[in-house]
C-alpha cells in the first residue's frame, strides 16, 4: 500500500541519517557515548544546528579576514562550529593559503573570539591583537562599596605565581591540582563563605556555599588581554573594526546573497569562495578607479580572490 511504502522510505532515510550521525560523532568524540539530544540534518549531514537572535536552523559559520585599507577579503573559510572560540588558527591557515608570506601586523576581533585557544594562537604567532573582552570578564562600572551590585569575575584578583584568585573579602580561592577536568574550578573555604557578609552578592544562591570561578589554562592570556583592552590606544584601534570587518558582510547581503544554495561543506566552501571573489572584484574596481591603489599593486592580493 502507498502509505506503507511512504513509511518504509521514511524509515530508510532515518537509518541513513542515524548512521551519518554515528559516524560524525565517532570522528569528533571517539570513545564517548552519543548524547541522545544530538541531531543531524536529513538534507545536509555536514550542517550544524546554530542559533542566532532566537532563530535555530542547520547552518554554517562563514568567516572572513578583511584588510584595513580597502575592505578586501584576504582570507575566508567555512566553519561547522556555532561559535568563534576556536577560529583563529583556521583563519591564519586560510590567510597563508591565499597569500604567500602573509604577515598579520595588527588584528582586531569581536568578543565572540575572546577565548583561551584564540588568545594562545595570536600569542604563538606574535600578532598584535585586539579582542573585545567577553561580557563576563569586563570590570563593573560601579564600585563595590558604593553599590549593592552582584560580583563579577573582574572583582576577583588572579595571582599568577600562586595560581589563585583573591575574592573581594580577601580570601584565597584555590583549585584542585588533581582534577582532570578541562576547565579549572576555583573555590574558597565553604565555612568561611557561609559567614561572609558578601555571600549573597557573591554566589547569588541560597543553596550554594560560595562562588566558583571556572577558567582554563589560558587565564594569564585572558587577564593580559582584558588589561590591554582597557587602554585608550586599544579602544581607539578596536573602534576602527566597525568600518573594516562588518561592512563586507552587509554589502554581500545587500548584493542578494542571504544563504547558501548548495549542500555539503565542500560545495558550500566553493560557493562562499565565489561570493567573496565577487565582493573583491567590486573593491578592486573601486580602489583603482578612485586612484587609492595602482593596478599593479593588486597583484599582491590577487590570490586572495
Amino acid at each position: 500500500p502507498e502509505d506503507l511504502q511512504f513509511k518504509e522510505e521514511r524509515l530508510k532515510k532515518i537509518r541513513v541519517a542515524k548512521k551519518a550521525l554515528e559516524e560524525r560523532e565517532k570522528a569528533l568524540n571517539p570513545d564517548e557515548p552519543i548524547d541522545d539530544k544530538k541531531q543531524i540534518s536529513f538534507a545536509d549531514h555536514d550542517a550544524r544546528m546554530m542559533t542566532k537572535k532566537g532563530y535555530c536552523d542547520y547552518s554554517y559559520n562563514a568567516q572572513i579576514n578583511v584588510d584595513a585599507d580597502h575592505q578586501i577579503i584576504v582570507g575566508q573559510h567555512i566553519s561547522q562550529h556555532a561559535n568563534d572560540v576556536q577560529e583563529v588558527e583556521p583563519a591564519l591557515q586560510a590567510l597563508t593559503e591565499a597569500i604567500d608570506d602573509a604577515v598579520v601586523g595588527m588584528w582586531s576581533m569581536d568578543n565572540g573570539y575572546f577565548s583561551g585557544p584564540n588568545l594562545h594562537a595570536v600569542d604563538e604567532h606574535g600578532i598584535d591583537s585586539y579582542i573585545a573582552t567577553d561580557r563576563e570578564e569586563k570590570p563593573a562600572t560601579d564600585d563595590l562599596e558604593d553599590s549593592d551590585r552582584k560580583f563579577v569575575k573582574a572583582d576577583f584578583t588572579y595571582e599568577i605565581e600562586s595560581d589563585v584568585f583573591i575574592c573581594p573579602a580577601g580570601e584565597q580561592m584555590v583549585t584542585d591540582p588533581a582534577s582532570k577536568a578541562k576547565r579549572k574550578s576555583y573555590r574558597a573555604n565553604k565555612d568561611v563563605c557561609k559567614k561572609c557578609p558578601y555571600r549573597f552578592r557573591c554566589s547569588g544562591s541560597k543553596k550554594s556555599a560560595g562562588r566558583v570561578i571556572r577558567t582554563d589554562k589560558f587565564e594569564v592570556a585572558r587577564q593580559a588581554m582584558t588589561k590591554k583592552m582597557e587602554t585608550t590606544e586599544a579602544k581607539s584601534i578596536y573602534e576602527r573594526r566597525k568600518v573594516i570587518a562588518e561592512p563586507p558582510f552587509g554589502q554581500i547581503k545587500n548584493s542578494g546573497f542571504r544563504g547558501f544554495n548548495l549542500r555539503g561543506k565542500e560545495k558550500v566552501e566553493a560557493e562562499f569562495s565565489l561570493v567573496c571573489t565577487a565582493h573583491n572584484f567590486k573593491k578592486f574596481v573601486k580602489a583603482v578607479s578612485t586612484g587609492s591603489v595602482r593596478l599593479e599593486d593588486l597583484e599582491k592580493v590577487k590570490k586572495a580572490a
